[in-house]
């Protein structure tokens, strides 16, 4: 009857202790709004938390990503902008220059604006975001890209072209630097070589530059410097920049002239042909043609140079470079703007996505309050249950030992 007894009072013991542990339990739950309180209370469940944790700091990632790039390409695009205002403006300027009825000291004038312009896309070049970064710099955020030699007044870049990727989901990444070369540099420029023939007696011969027809004056005997200068003056007479190669072979001069311009079949619109008039037209034969690449400010500075030195040519390359510039900052926007679409698209594919997780994390982690309570209440009564029971079997044992 004593073992009985013991066995009964043990059993009861446990019994009130496991009810405390669930009543306690319950209102920890109740008091966290969570459905755990310990890792151990469900470990498939806590593993799906924390899948499920792991999925949301990684949209937030993303989020903070999309912010960061959206901010960048938005302060790109305004930078942009302004450049492409510039260039308007150096176009307008560039078209004003090239009239005939400016002359040498209204060009003097524009020049000076043509300084100032240069100077501020220079600037704009080297532009900062909040953080203090170099925009136009490549991977080197912490360099200034674009710098003037002090020995040639050149610009030279100082970033680089490496390409960083940010992240925006699973699947997708963005370039998050831009490389200054891309934007303020790829502006070609082509030299076209021409075979200048037929002269092979004294008289005046003639061809044409664009709308200016040279002509030059040949004595006999034929001489190499004097052909060469009589061709020199002819096309500065005519405000055309280039360079003239003469040389004899067989007693016969052969006359190389060489213009730079833009790509394409002219230099700027200027291209080289026969011309009939009062003098004798010489053959044209394209000899060679090369394209170089120049920088927006290398091609500024010729501009200006033509301005100051009054080389009409030149100032009509300058026109047809413009052109060119204006056209890959366009591209540049236009790049931006399918990078800003682009963002605007993911993040409202993160959203669903940060939803979607979320809602799955609550139905795993939130506490159902109804059900809760429910289980408390029964939880607690079943405790005041088994403690009266305790409080019978702990009074029938004390008779047992009297």
């Amino acid at each position: 009857m004593k073992i009985s007894s013991s066995l009964l009072f043990d059993q009861a013991t446990k019994n009130i202790q496991t009810a405390q542990s669930d009543v306690s339990k319950s209102r920890e739950r109740l008091a966290s709004g969570k459905s755990l309180v310990r890792a151990s209370d469900d470990t498939s469940k806590v593993r799906s938390i924390e899948i499920l944790k792991s999925q949301q700091r990684k949209v937030e990632s993303y989020d903070k990503s999309m912010n960061f790039l959206m901010d960048r390409y938005k302060l790109e695009e305004s930078v942009l902008g302004s450049a492409s205002d510039i260039l308007i403006r150096l176009k307008d300027l560039a078209i004003q220059a090239a009239n005939d009825s400016f002359s040498s000291s209204d060009r003097d004038i524009i020049a000076i604006e043509v300084e100032s312009l240069r100077d501020e896309l220079l600037a704009i070049s080297n532009t900062r975001d909040v953080e203090g970064n170099f925009v136009f710099s490549g991977s080197k955020s912490d360099t200034k890209p674009f710098l003037i030699d002090n020995s040639t007044g050149a610009v030279e870049y100082a970033g680089d072209n490496r390409r960083l990727l940010t992240a925006v989901s699973d699947s997708r990444t963005l370039e998050s630097n831009t490389d200054g070369t891309q934007v303020f540099q790829p502006v070609t420029r082509t030299s076209t070589t021409f075979d200048l023939g037929g002269i092979t007696a004294a008289g005046n011969y003639n061809f044409r530059v664009g709308d200016s027809v040279i002509e030059f004056n040949v004595v006999t005997p034929i001489s190499v410097s004097e052909l060469k200068t009589s061709i020199e003056s002819a096309l500065t007479n005519s405000a055309i920049s280039s360079n003239v190669t003469v040389e004899l072979i067989n007693g016969e001069p052969k006359v190389e002239l060489a213009l730079t311009g833009q790509a394409g079949i002219a230099l700027s619109g200027i291209d080289v042909t026969q011309n009939d008039g009062d003098s004798t037209p010489v053959n044209v034969v394209i000899k060679d043609a090369s394209a170089n690449g120049v920088d927006f400010f290398t091609m500024l500075a010729d501009f200006h140079g033509a301005l100051k030195s009054d080389v009409r040519s030149d100032i009509g390359r300058a026109i047809s470079e413009l052109t060119s510039a204006q056209e890959n900052i366009a591209g540049s926007l236009g790049s931006i703007g399918s990078k800003l679409n682009t963002i605007e698209r993911q993040q409202d594919i993160n959203a669903d996505l940060g939803l979607r997780v979320d809602q799955m994390l609550s139905n795993e982690e939130d506490l159902d309050y109804a059900k809760a309570v429910t289980q408390f209440n029964a939880e607690l009564m079943r405790l005041e249950a088994t403690q009266a029971s305790f409080a019978k079997i702990a009074q029938l044992s004390l008779f047992q030992f009297i």
